[in-house]
Protein backbone atom coordinates (compact mmCIF):
# COMPACT_ATOMS: atom_id res chain seq x y z
CA UNK A 1 0.00 0.00 0.00
CA UNK A 2 1.13 3.14 -0.51
CA UNK A 3 0.88 6.74 1.53
CA UNK A 4 2.25 10.42 2.16
CA UNK A 5 4.03 11.19 5.02
CA UNK A 6 3.49 15.15 6.01
CA UNK A 7 6.30 16.10 7.95
CA UNK A 8 5.98 19.01 10.00
CA UNK A 9 8.49 21.22 8.79
CA UNK A 10 11.19 21.14 11.67
CA UNK A 11 13.99 18.98 11.80
CA UNK A 12 13.12 17.72 8.25
CA UNK A 13 15.85 15.62 7.58
CA UNK A 14 15.77 13.65 11.15
CA UNK A 15 11.86 14.05 10.10
CA UNK A 16 12.66 11.72 7.17
CA UNK A 17 14.36 9.17 8.38
CA UNK A 18 12.07 9.08 11.04
CA UNK A 19 9.14 8.67 8.68
CA UNK A 20 11.03 5.27 7.47
CA UNK A 21 12.68 3.73 10.21
CA UNK A 22 8.94 2.21 12.47
CA UNK A 23 7.41 0.70 9.53
CA UNK A 24 8.14 -2.12 6.67
CA UNK A 25 9.10 -0.06 4.08
CA UNK A 26 9.55 -1.47 0.35
CA UNK A 27 10.13 1.68 -1.47
CA UNK A 28 10.42 5.58 -0.50
CA UNK A 29 10.22 8.82 -2.14
CA UNK A 30 11.62 12.04 -0.64
CA UNK A 31 9.77 15.30 -2.11
CA UNK A 32 10.54 18.31 0.12
CA UNK A 33 8.07 17.84 3.16
CA UNK A 34 6.47 14.59 1.87
CA UNK A 35 7.86 11.27 2.01
CA UNK A 36 6.29 8.90 -0.61
CA UNK A 37 6.17 5.16 1.22
CA UNK A 38 5.57 1.79 -0.34
CA UNK A 39 4.66 -0.34 2.87
CA UNK A 40 4.11 -3.89 3.09
CA UNK A 41 1.62 -3.78 6.34
CA UNK A 42 -2.27 -2.42 6.56
CA UNK A 43 -4.03 0.96 7.58
CA UNK A 44 -4.45 -0.50 10.94
CA UNK A 45 -1.12 -1.40 12.24
CA UNK A 46 -0.11 1.96 10.37
CA UNK A 47 -2.45 4.20 12.24
CA UNK A 48 -1.11 2.55 15.42
CA UNK A 49 2.44 3.08 14.79
CA UNK A 50 1.95 6.39 13.51
CA UNK A 51 1.02 7.67 17.75
CA UNK A 52 4.35 6.90 18.07
CA UNK A 53 5.86 9.63 15.18
CA UNK A 54 7.43 13.01 16.67
CA UNK A 55 7.97 14.86 13.25
CA UNK A 56 4.72 13.43 10.89
CA UNK A 57 2.43 15.99 10.78
CA UNK A 58 -0.52 13.82 9.03
CA UNK A 59 -0.46 10.16 6.40
CA UNK A 60 -2.76 10.01 3.74
CA UNK A 61 -3.44 7.30 1.64
CA UNK A 62 -1.59 7.81 -2.08
CA UNK A 63 -4.49 8.50 -4.45
CA UNK A 64 -2.35 10.07 -7.28
CA UNK A 65 0.32 11.89 -8.63
CA UNK A 66 0.33 14.05 -12.02
CA UNK A 67 1.75 17.14 -13.70
CA UNK A 68 0.23 20.23 -12.11
CA UNK A 69 -1.20 20.99 -15.40
CA UNK A 70 -3.08 17.82 -15.73
CA UNK A 71 -4.50 18.13 -12.52
CA UNK A 72 -8.34 18.80 -13.36
CA UNK A 73 -8.79 16.27 -15.97
CA UNK A 74 -6.62 14.06 -13.33
CA UNK A 75 -9.19 14.63 -10.79
CA UNK A 76 -12.47 14.34 -13.28
CA UNK A 77 -11.70 11.05 -14.30
CA UNK A 78 -10.85 10.14 -10.51
CA UNK A 79 -13.29 7.62 -8.90
CA UNK A 80 -14.41 9.92 -5.44
CA UNK A 81 -17.18 8.13 -4.99
CA UNK A 82 -14.38 4.55 -4.22
CA UNK A 83 -12.95 6.89 -1.22
CA UNK A 84 -15.98 8.95 -0.32
CA UNK A 85 -17.89 8.79 3.27
CA UNK A 86 -20.52 10.80 4.32
CA UNK A 87 -18.86 14.69 3.46
CA UNK A 88 -15.76 15.51 1.97
CA UNK A 89 -13.31 18.44 2.17
CA UNK A 90 -10.13 19.72 0.20
CA UNK A 91 -7.16 21.39 1.06
CA UNK A 92 -4.61 22.85 -0.92
CA UNK A 93 -0.49 22.87 0.34
CA UNK A 94 1.13 24.65 -2.69
CA UNK A 95 4.96 24.24 -1.58
CA UNK A 96 5.82 26.80 -4.96
CA UNK A 97 3.92 29.66 -3.22
CA UNK A 98 4.46 30.85 0.08
CA UNK A 99 2.72 33.61 -0.43
CA UNK A 100 -0.43 32.04 -1.71
CA UNK A 101 0.02 28.54 -0.93
CA UNK A 102 -3.67 27.56 -0.82
CA UNK A 103 -4.12 28.47 -4.95
CA UNK A 104 -3.28 26.32 -7.54
CA UNK A 105 -2.03 27.87 -10.77
CA UNK A 106 -2.74 26.08 -14.07
CA UNK A 107 -2.40 27.00 -17.68
CA UNK A 108 -5.80 28.16 -19.12
CA UNK A 109 -5.55 26.10 -22.27
CA UNK A 110 -5.66 22.76 -20.23
CA UNK A 111 -8.51 23.34 -18.81
CA UNK A 112 -11.37 22.19 -20.93
CA UNK A 113 -13.98 25.18 -20.02
CA UNK A 114 -11.66 27.69 -20.30
CA UNK A 115 -9.41 26.57 -23.39
CA UNK A 116 -9.69 29.83 -25.69
CA UNK A 117 -8.84 33.05 -23.84
CA UNK A 118 -8.46 36.61 -25.16
CA UNK A 119 -4.41 36.56 -25.26
CA UNK A 120 -4.07 38.19 -21.25
CA UNK A 121 -2.54 36.09 -18.95
CA UNK A 122 -2.40 32.28 -19.88
CA UNK A 123 -2.62 30.89 -16.36
CA UNK A 124 -5.41 30.78 -13.70
CA UNK A 125 -5.43 30.68 -9.94
CA UNK A 126 -8.27 27.78 -8.83
CA UNK A 127 -8.73 28.54 -4.81
CA UNK A 128 -9.34 25.56 -2.53
CA UNK A 129 -13.34 25.94 -3.46
CA UNK A 130 -13.14 25.52 -7.06
CA UNK A 131 -10.74 22.64 -7.03
CA UNK A 132 -13.40 21.03 -4.96
CA UNK A 133 -16.07 22.02 -7.05
CA UNK A 134 -14.57 19.09 -9.53
CA UNK A 135 -14.93 16.33 -6.50
CA UNK A 136 -18.81 17.71 -6.19
CA UNK A 137 -19.86 17.08 -9.45
CA UNK A 138 -18.47 13.35 -9.73
CA UNK A 139 -19.90 12.23 -6.69
CA UNK A 140 -23.06 10.69 -6.28
CA UNK A 141 -24.46 12.27 -2.53
CA UNK A 142 -22.16 15.16 -2.17
CA UNK A 143 -21.91 17.18 1.32
CA UNK A 144 -19.49 19.54 2.18
CA UNK A 145 -18.09 19.79 5.98
CA UNK A 146 -15.49 21.81 6.32
CA UNK A 147 -14.75 21.61 10.20
CA UNK A 148 -15.28 18.54 10.80
CA UNK A 149 -15.34 16.06 7.06
CA UNK A 150 -15.16 12.41 6.85
CA UNK A 151 -13.11 12.31 3.64
CA UNK A 152 -10.08 14.97 3.52
CA UNK A 153 -8.61 14.97 0.46
CA UNK A 154 -5.16 16.64 0.33
CA UNK A 155 -3.21 18.20 -2.57
CA UNK A 156 0.56 19.01 -2.23
CA UNK A 157 2.12 20.90 -5.27
CA UNK A 158 5.71 20.61 -5.56
CA UNK A 159 7.36 21.85 -8.34
CA UNK A 160 5.33 20.61 -11.43
CA UNK A 161 4.06 18.08 -9.54
CA UNK A 162 0.79 17.26 -7.76
CA UNK A 163 0.42 14.81 -5.29
CA UNK A 164 -3.05 13.90 -3.98
CA UNK A 165 -4.09 11.74 -0.94
CA UNK A 166 -6.67 10.87 1.40
CA UNK A 167 -5.82 12.06 5.22
CA UNK A 168 -5.93 8.47 7.59
CA UNK A 169 -4.29 10.43 10.56
CA UNK A 170 -3.53 13.52 11.97
CA UNK A 171 -0.69 13.93 15.20
CA UNK A 172 -2.61 15.73 17.72
CA UNK A 173 0.25 14.94 20.08
CA UNK A 174 1.34 18.26 22.56
CA UNK A 175 5.30 18.01 22.79
CA UNK A 176 5.42 21.76 23.76
CA UNK A 177 4.10 20.76 27.10
CA UNK A 178 6.45 18.41 28.11
CA UNK A 179 10.00 20.86 27.24
CA UNK A 180 12.66 20.86 29.82
CA UNK A 181 11.59 23.98 31.21
CA UNK A 182 8.06 22.81 32.16
CA UNK A 183 9.35 19.87 33.89
CA UNK A 184 9.82 19.88 37.73
CA UNK A 185 13.67 18.72 37.78
CA UNK A 186 14.46 20.73 34.24
CA UNK A 187 18.04 21.25 32.67
CA UNK A 188 19.18 23.55 30.05
CA UNK A 189 21.17 21.16 27.96
CA UNK A 190 17.84 18.87 27.62
CA UNK A 191 16.67 17.72 23.98
CA UNK A 192 13.21 18.83 22.50
CA UNK A 193 10.77 16.02 23.32
CA UNK A 194 9.94 16.02 19.42
CA UNK A 195 13.71 15.39 18.83
CA UNK A 196 14.03 13.22 21.63
CA UNK A 197 11.47 10.80 20.65
CA UNK A 198 12.44 10.85 16.94
CA UNK A 199 16.11 9.99 18.14
CA UNK A 200 14.34 6.46 20.06
CA UNK A 201 12.46 6.01 17.47
CA UNK A 202 15.74 5.76 15.11
CA UNK A 203 16.47 3.12 16.66
CA UNK A 204 13.70 1.23 15.53
CA UNK A 205 12.55 -0.05 18.73
CA UNK A 206 9.01 -0.99 19.42
CA UNK A 207 6.63 -1.15 22.16
CA UNK A 208 7.41 -3.52 25.13
CA UNK A 209 11.21 -3.81 24.00
CA UNK A 210 13.82 -2.14 26.49
CA UNK A 211 16.09 0.80 25.71
CA UNK A 212 19.13 1.60 27.42
CA UNK A 213 20.09 4.96 28.11
CA UNK A 214 24.06 5.03 29.76
CA UNK A 215 24.14 8.94 30.62
CA UNK A 216 20.03 9.15 31.67
CA UNK A 217 20.34 12.53 32.97
CA UNK A 218 16.89 14.05 33.36
CA UNK A 219 15.21 11.23 31.43
CA UNK A 220 14.25 13.19 28.54
CA UNK A 221 14.21 9.90 26.57
CA UNK A 222 12.60 8.15 29.03
CA UNK A 223 9.80 10.45 28.99
CA UNK A 224 8.79 9.75 25.35
CA UNK A 225 9.75 6.19 25.57
CA UNK A 226 7.62 5.49 28.33
CA UNK A 227 4.81 7.55 26.80
CA UNK A 228 4.99 4.83 24.28
CA UNK A 229 5.25 1.65 26.43
CA UNK A 230 8.99 1.22 25.87
CA UNK A 231 10.56 0.16 28.80
CA UNK A 232 14.10 1.98 30.49
CA UNK A 233 16.83 1.57 31.55
CA UNK A 234 19.34 4.24 32.74
CA UNK A 235 22.84 5.17 34.09
CA UNK A 236 24.02 8.25 35.40
CA UNK A 237 27.02 8.72 37.87
CA UNK A 238 25.56 12.26 39.10
CA UNK A 239 23.19 11.50 42.24
CA UNK A 240 21.83 14.77 41.90
CA UNK A 241 20.57 13.56 38.19
CA UNK A 242 19.15 10.68 38.91
CA UNK A 243 17.10 11.81 41.61
CA UNK A 244 15.59 14.65 38.90
CA UNK A 245 15.48 12.07 36.45
CA UNK A 246 13.00 10.14 38.85
CA UNK A 247 11.01 12.77 39.70
CA UNK A 248 10.57 13.80 36.19
CA UNK A 249 9.36 10.44 35.46
CA UNK A 250 6.85 9.93 37.72
CA UNK A 251 5.72 13.62 37.34
CA UNK A 252 4.37 12.29 33.63
CA UNK A 253 3.43 9.08 35.52
CA UNK A 254 5.89 6.50 33.66
CA UNK A 255 6.87 3.67 35.41
CA UNK A 256 8.14 1.05 33.27
CA UNK A 257 11.92 2.09 34.04
CA UNK A 258 14.90 1.02 36.27
CA UNK A 259 17.69 3.82 37.30
CA UNK A 260 21.18 2.54 38.21
CA UNK A 261 24.07 4.99 39.95
CA UNK A 262 26.65 3.13 37.73
CA UNK A 263 29.25 4.33 35.33
CA UNK A 264 28.54 4.17 32.07
CA UNK A 265 31.89 2.92 31.00
CA UNK A 266 31.43 -0.69 32.54
CA UNK A 267 27.72 -1.94 30.78
CA UNK A 268 27.64 -5.64 32.00
CA UNK A 269 24.80 -6.33 30.39
CA UNK A 270 23.92 -6.71 26.33
CA UNK A 271 21.08 -4.44 25.09
CA UNK A 272 19.39 -4.33 21.79
CA UNK A 273 18.68 -0.36 21.58
CA UNK A 274 20.46 2.13 22.95
CA UNK A 275 19.98 6.06 22.89
CA UNK A 276 21.96 8.62 24.33
CA UNK A 277 22.75 12.27 25.13
CA UNK A 278 26.70 12.41 25.81
CA UNK A 279 27.66 14.51 28.32
CA UNK A 280 29.49 17.40 26.85
CA UNK A 281 31.70 18.20 29.86
CA UNK A 282 33.94 15.93 32.31
CA UNK A 283 33.12 16.70 36.27
CA UNK A 284 36.76 16.02 38.22
CA UNK A 285 35.59 12.65 39.18
CA UNK A 286 34.89 11.53 35.33
CA UNK A 287 38.14 12.70 34.45
CA UNK A 288 40.26 11.32 37.67
CA UNK A 289 38.80 7.73 37.33
CA UNK A 290 39.44 8.00 33.28
CA UNK A 291 42.90 9.05 33.42
CA UNK A 292 43.37 6.53 36.58
CA UNK A 293 41.96 3.22 33.82
CA UNK A 294 44.10 4.76 31.02
CA UNK A 295 47.24 4.88 33.08
CA UNK A 296 46.83 1.37 34.08
CA UNK A 297 46.47 -0.29 30.19
CA UNK A 298 49.17 3.02 29.20
CA UNK A 299 46.83 4.66 26.77
CA UNK A 300 47.25 8.19 28.02
CA UNK A 301 51.05 9.81 28.21
CA UNK A 302 51.65 13.15 29.33
CA UNK A 303 51.80 14.81 25.92
CA UNK A 304 47.84 13.85 25.81
CA UNK A 305 47.61 14.76 29.22
CA UNK A 306 48.22 18.74 28.65
CA UNK A 307 45.98 18.78 25.81
CA UNK A 308 43.36 19.37 27.99
CA UNK A 309 39.33 19.21 27.72
CA UNK A 310 38.28 17.74 24.35
CA UNK A 311 41.49 15.19 24.48
CA UNK A 312 39.73 14.02 27.74
CA UNK A 313 36.03 13.92 26.38
CA UNK A 314 37.02 12.24 22.95
CA UNK A 315 39.32 9.47 25.16
CA UNK A 316 36.42 9.18 27.40
CA UNK A 317 34.05 9.00 24.44
CA UNK A 318 36.15 6.46 23.08
CA UNK A 319 36.16 3.65 25.98
CA UNK A 320 32.19 4.18 26.04
CA UNK A 321 31.83 3.50 22.10
CA UNK A 322 34.74 0.48 22.66
CA UNK A 323 32.94 -0.94 25.24
CA UNK A 324 29.06 -0.26 23.88
CA UNK A 325 30.47 -2.34 20.92
CA UNK A 326 30.77 -5.13 22.97
CA UNK A 327 27.77 -5.06 24.29
CA UNK A 328 24.92 -3.58 21.66
CA UNK A 329 22.39 -6.04 19.63
CA UNK A 330 21.45 -3.62 17.11
CA UNK A 331 21.32 -0.15 17.00
CA UNK A 332 22.13 2.91 18.88
CA UNK A 333 21.77 7.26 18.59
CA UNK A 334 24.51 8.78 20.09
CA UNK A 335 24.24 12.41 20.73
CA UNK A 336 27.82 13.94 20.25
CA UNK A 337 29.04 17.72 20.48
CA UNK A 338 30.24 19.51 17.44
CA UNK A 339 33.80 20.14 18.44
CA UNK A 340 34.76 16.16 18.94
CA UNK A 341 36.05 14.59 16.31
CA UNK A 342 33.14 11.70 16.35
CA UNK A 343 33.43 10.19 12.90
CA UNK A 344 36.96 9.16 13.85
CA UNK A 345 35.73 7.86 17.14
CA UNK A 346 32.63 5.78 15.41
CA UNK A 347 35.45 4.49 12.97
CA UNK A 348 38.19 3.85 15.97
CA UNK A 349 34.96 1.59 17.71
CA UNK A 350 34.49 -0.21 14.69
CA UNK A 351 31.13 0.82 14.56
CA UNK A 352 28.79 2.11 11.41
CA UNK A 353 27.15 4.83 10.51
CA UNK A 354 23.58 4.78 9.56
CA UNK A 355 22.42 8.45 9.41
CA UNK A 356 23.62 11.39 10.76
CA UNK A 357 21.41 14.97 11.38
CA UNK A 358 23.07 18.08 12.72
CA UNK A 359 21.20 20.51 14.89
CA UNK A 360 22.15 23.84 15.48
CA UNK A 361 21.94 24.74 19.15
CA UNK A 362 23.80 28.28 19.95
CA UNK A 363 27.29 29.76 18.53
CA UNK A 364 29.42 27.72 20.10
CA UNK A 365 27.81 24.05 19.57
CA UNK A 366 26.06 22.39 17.10
CA UNK A 367 24.77 18.79 18.18
CA UNK A 368 25.76 15.59 16.36
CA UNK A 369 22.88 13.05 16.23
CA UNK A 370 24.52 10.06 14.77
CA UNK A 371 22.64 6.48 14.30
CA UNK A 372 25.04 3.52 14.63
CA UNK A 373 25.19 -0.37 13.88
Amino acid sequence: MKYIFFLSGDYIGLGKEESVSLFNVDKCKFIDRIVIINLKGNEVSLTEIFKMLSLTKSIYKFLFECKVDDLIETMKDYDWNSVYKDSFSLRIENFNNKDNNKKIQIKKNKMTSRSKHDGSDPFVDLSEKEVAGYIWKSLKNPKVSLENPKTLIQIFIISNKAYCGLLICENKEDFESRKSHLRPFPHPSSLHPKVARALVNLTGIKEGETLLDPFCGTGGFFIEAGLMNIKSIGYDINQEMIGGCIKNLKYYKIKNYKIKHQNALKINNKFDYVVTDLPYGLNSNVISELHKDSWKKGRINKKIQKEGFTKDLEEFYLQFLKNLRKKLGKEAVIVFPDYVNYRKLIKQSKFKIEFEFSDYVHGSLTRKMVKIR
